[in-house]
C-alpha cells in the first residue's frame, strides 16, 4: 500500500502551483527573480561565514554588507553595459554596414537593399514598424525596475525577520511548516542552478575578455560587458553575445571575423563540459528536458521564466524524489 500524503503537505503544493499561477499573470517576474537572487547572496554569505567561524550577528551584519557591495557591482556593471551599448552600438553598426554590403558584392549574396544606405533605412523602417511593440518594452522595463526595488526590499526584510516559533501543532502550524519545507527545497535549487550559471558566465567572460584583447578587437568594453550580461540568460545569451563579437570583428576584417566565430566554436565545445559538469552536476536534469523548459518558460513569463526554469526543474525533480512511491499490493 502507498503512504498517504497529508492534507497540509497536498495543500501547500497547490499553494505553490498558484503563486506560480500569479506571478505569470501578473508578470511579477522581475521582482520575484531579484528577491531570490538577493536572498540567495545573504544566505549563502551568512552560512559560509558561519562555517569559518564566525558569530551569527557578526555573520548576519557581514552578510548584509557584502550583499550591498554585490547590489551594487551588479547595478554598475548593467548601467555600464546599457551606456556603453547605447554610445557604442550605433558606431558598431555604421561601421559594419558599409563592409556587409562590400562583402555582399564581392560573394555574390542577394539582400533586399542595393546599398548602405537602403540598409540602414530598413532597419529604420523596421523600428517604426514594431513602434508599439517597443513602447511596451520600455514600459515594462521601468516597471520592472521598481519590481527589482521591491524584491531587492522584500528579501532583505524577510532575512531580517527571525524565523517563527516551532511546530504547535495545530494544522496552521501544520499548513506553515510545509510551506516553509516547499521554500526552503525551491531555495536550494534556486541557489545551485543559479550559482552554475553565474560561474559558467564569469569563465566565459574571463576567457573571452582574453581573446578579444589579443586578437586586437574594437568595442572591447562593450564586448565584454555584454558576454557577461548576456551569458546569464542560458543558451541565448551566448548566441546573443557571440553575433556582436562576430559582428565586431567585421569592422576590422573577414580574417578576424573568421578568427572570432572559430574561437567561439571551440570555446562553446570546452562550455558544453563545463555545463555538463557544473549545472549537470548541480540540477541532474537531461538537456531536452532543460531546453524545453527554457521554451516554456520564456513563453510564460519572458526572460526571468527562462532564468527560474532550471531551478524550476530541479525542485520538481527532488519534490518527486521525497515523495514515496506507490507499493504494489
Amino acid at each position: 500500500m502507498s503512504i498517504p500524503i497529508s492534507g497540509p503537505r497536498m495543500a501547500s503544493y497547490a499553494l505553490f502551483v498558484l503563486v506560480l499561477v500569479a506571478i505569470a499573470r501578473f508578470s511579477l517576474g522581475p521582482c520575484v527573480l531579484a528577491g531570490l537572487v538577493s536572498y540567495m547572496i545573504l544566505d549563502m554569505t551568512e552560512a559560509r561565514l558561519k562555517k569559518a567561524g564566525a558569530r551569527p550577528l557578526i555573520a548576519r551584519w557581514a552578510a548584509l554588507a557584502v550583499f550591498a557591495i554585490l547590489a551594487s557591482a551588479f547595478a554598475w556593471i548593467f548601467i555600464a553595459f546599457l551606456r556603453v551599448g547605447l554610445t557604442r552600438l550605433p558606431v558598431l553598426l555604421d561601421t559594419v554596414l558599409p563592409r556587409l554590403m562590400t562583402l555582399s558584392e564581392r560573394y555574390g549574396l542577394d539582400l533586399p537593399v542595393d546599398n548602405a544606405r537602403e540598409l540602414r533605412d530598413l532597419v529604420v523602417a523596421s523600428m517604426k514598424e514594431n513602434a508599439s511593440s517597443v513602447s511596451k518594452t520600455s514600459g515594462l522595463l521601468t516597471r520592472g525596475f521598481f519590481q527589482v526595488l521591491i524584491g531587492m526590499f522584500t528579501a532583505v526584510m524577510r532575512y531580517l525577520t527571525p524565523s517563527p516559533a516551532g511546530h504547535g501543532g495545530h494544522l496552521y502550524d501544520s499548513l506553515r511548516h510545509e510551506i516553509n519545507a516547499r521554500v526552503a527545497l525551491f531555495m536550494r535549487s534556486f541557489e545551485r542552478v543559479v550559482g552554475a550559471q553565474v560561474a559558467i558566465s564569469s569563465i566565459n567572460t574571463v576567457l573571452t575578455a582574453i581573446f578579444l584583447n589579443v586578437a586586437g578587437f574594437h568595442f572591447k568594453t562593450f564586448l565584454i560587458l555584454t558576454t557577461f550580461v548576456c551569458g546569464l540568460v542560458p543558451i541565448v545569451g551566448n548566441v546573443i553575445s557571440n553575433i556582436a563579437i562576430v559582428t565586431s570583428g567585421l569592422t576590422v576584417s573577414v580574417q578576424l571575423a573568421t578568427a572570432g566565430l572559430v574561437y567561439l566554436v571551440v570555446i562553446h565545445k570546452l562550455e558544453y563540459i563545463l555545463n555538463s559538469r557544473i549545472v549537470g552536476g548541480s540540477i541532474d536534469t537531461p538537456m531536452w528536458m532543460t531546453l524545453l523548459g527554457l521554451v516554456v518558460g520564456e513563453a510564460v513569463m519572458g526572460v526571468p521564466g527562462v532564468l527560474l526554469a532550471p531551478a524550476l526543474l530541479h525542485y520538481a525533480r527532488e519534490e518527486l524524489r521525497a515523495l514515496p512511491s506507490p507499493s504494489k499490493p
